[in-house]
């Protein structure tokens, strides 16, 4: 698994206007009332690593580094709000980055304006009793004003769900959450007393640098075969008869794709330790970041269903999910029950060497060309048992008066599977059944179709729909809690680099998939390469499946 870090420095500081001080007349019962001033610079990772040409790190497109809003939420010594008027209220200060108009260089696109290195050394002016002050800040990027509640305590704020983008598609971003040297969590800036001037330019002597991290994670696939000069498409190593069989990837979609995250991470270094025992050595404090991360453990709204109709991203698309590191559930016979990662999708056509779609029906063990072939051989099992009146003859069922569709839910056939019944121009018919004890004897329509449920069921590829998918992987190693995962500010390039099999049929493209399964009895698997970056890149090799 080659790994690609990417480093994001920059830095970001922001303007704007105190709350109103109290009416001078107003008693006091705390002291005197004193105005005070921080100035910040925020940093993200980007900056640098543009400079140093890191390859395990990626430099974030312009409308992944825009900023439209911070608000910097202040805390005391117990992590309790610190009001940013002294007589109560909000512990926190809102900045609107454009509201000064366009930065230089600006070209007029609105994802290519103010971004986290565009501002900086500005100033936070708030109003305190003298000798009070906040020890702790907290930076939160674009996140959208309507969903903040009017004060926050630091455990609050740490606990709490954002959407992983505002309500104009900018990226929400908060501060970098790692442990220091000594394996104690940095969630927050300490502020110190020279932190906090009389005026600004006290401030600007001693500013307060705050690294932050988008909450989202980003995922691109590609799709680079060419197998017959065919873009996106493999050679499935598989023949039905004399027509060998490809497939054409088309598109891809996420599955259990969480919109929200927490807003600032949570880390446990007690207990993953600090020398690689979760599977990597997933702590930086020397870029100030670190790259896992605890999912949120309350619920969350997440897209877990997909249907193969929907088009889904094209090859080269990018796809952005919140953070998720929940782990698959097993039995005791190491049978996953419960499996809530994210995964991606990969839909895909089977097709023959000139790119025509084929329809592949599997049953019994026995790959066919097309529905029909099936239907012929299940006739042909039953047509000495089944019959139909025509005229004064008793003729065999035909393959033409059964029909397959797929099972309702919560019958013993697989989702992926489709079961026997008559089709409408066999239900216009007259049935009989055949015993040598009764010769034929009359038989309901209800009769036959439940003969032809207990047939086995089929695999039908219509029209050569098909799917495979696969977890996502991360940094672990094979086996740890780390090789699996989705962690926020980190890319995952997925390329595939092979398909074999037949991948998971679908019958009807506009019927949701609950859960991706994997037909049993099958070898079926996409061979990817996962980079991941930070906008740490994540590369890996694994099968997508």
């Amino acid at each position: 698994m080659k790994r690609h870090l990417f480093i994001i420095v920059a830095a970001l500081g922001l303007a704007g206007c105190a709350e109103k001080m109290p009416d001078s007349g107003s008693p006091s019962q705390k002291g005197e009332l004193e105005r005070s001033y921080i100035s910040v610079t925020l940093k993200s990772d980007d900056a640098g690593t543009r400079a140093d040409g890191d390859p395990e790190f990626e430099y974030g497109e312009a409308d992944e580094r825009y900023v439209d809003n911070v608000h910097f939420f202040l805390f005391k010594d117990d992590g309790s709000a610190f009001p940013v008027n002294a007589v109560g209220g909000k512990n926190y200060l809102s900045f609107d980055v454009n509201s000064g108009g366009t930065q230089p260089g600006e070209t007029g696109n609105p994802n290519e304006g103010p971004n986290v290195s565009d501002v900086k050394d500005k100033i936070l002016v708030f109003d305190n009793y003298k000798g009070e002050y906040p020890t702790h800040i907290v930076a939160v990027l674009n996140w959208d004003a309507n969903h903040i509640q009017p004060s926050y305590s630091l455990d609050n704020l740490y606990n709490t769900l954002a959407e992983i983008r505002n309500t104009a598609g900018h990226f929400v971003m908060s501060n970098s959450v790692y442990a220091d040297m000594q394996g104690k969590i940095v969630r927050t800036n300490v502020l110190t007393i020279d932190n906090i001037g009389k005026t600004e330019e006290e401030a600007k002597a001693h500013p307060v640098e705050i690294y932050v991290e988008r909450i989202s994670a980003k995922v691109q696939v590609e799709a680079k075969g060419d197998v017959a000069g065919k873009e996106a498409t493999y050679d499935t190593d598989q023949t039905v008869g004399d027509t060998p069989v490809y497939a054409k990837v088309l598109n891809w979609e996420l599955y259990n794709e969480y919109h929200q995250s927490i807003v600032l991470k949570h880390i446990y270094p007690e207990t993953w330790g600090m020398a690689g025992q979760i599977g990597f050595l997933w702590n930086d404090p020397n870029r100030f970041r670190s790259y896992w991360g605890a999912s949120y453990t309350g619920s969350f709204p997440t897209d877990n269903k997909f249907d193969w109709a929907n088009n889904g991203l094209a090859p080269g698309g990018v796809a952005y999910c919140g953070e998720n590191t929940r782990q698959a559930e097993k039995d005791n016979e190491g049978n996953i029950t419960s499996d809530p990662r994210t995964k991606v999708i990969v839909k895909a056509q089977l097709v023959d060497a000139d790119g025509n779609p084929v329809e592949v029906a599997n049953w019994y063990g026995h790959n066919y060309i097309g529905e029909g072939a099936v239907r012929a051989e299940i006739a042909s099992l039953l047509e000495s048992e089944i019959y139909y009146a025509d005229g004064t003859e008793y003729k065999g069922i035909g393959g033409a008066d059964i029909k397959a569709q797929m099972a309702p839910e919560g019958t013993e056939i697989e989702a992926y599977e489709v079961f026997f019944q008559l089709s409408d121009e066999g239900a216009a018919k007259e049935w009989f059944v055949y015993s040598n004890a009764e010769g034929y004897k009359s038989a309901t329509d209800e009769a036959i179709n439940a003969r032809l449920a207990k047939v086995q069921p089929a695999l039908v590829y219509k029209n050569g729909m098909t799917y495979y998918f696969t977890e996502i992987k991360h940094l672990g190693s094979a086996g740890s809690a780390s090789e699996f995962g989705v962690i926020r500010n980190h890319v995952y390039k997925v390329n595939i680099s092979d398909v074999k099999g037949f991948g998971t049929p679908v019958y009807d493209p506009e019927v949701d998939v609950d859960v991706p399964e994997r037909p049993k009895d099958t070898n079926s698997y996409v061979a990817a390469q996962v980079y991941i970056l930070s906008w740490k890149v994540v590369k890996n090799d694994y099968s997508v499946e």
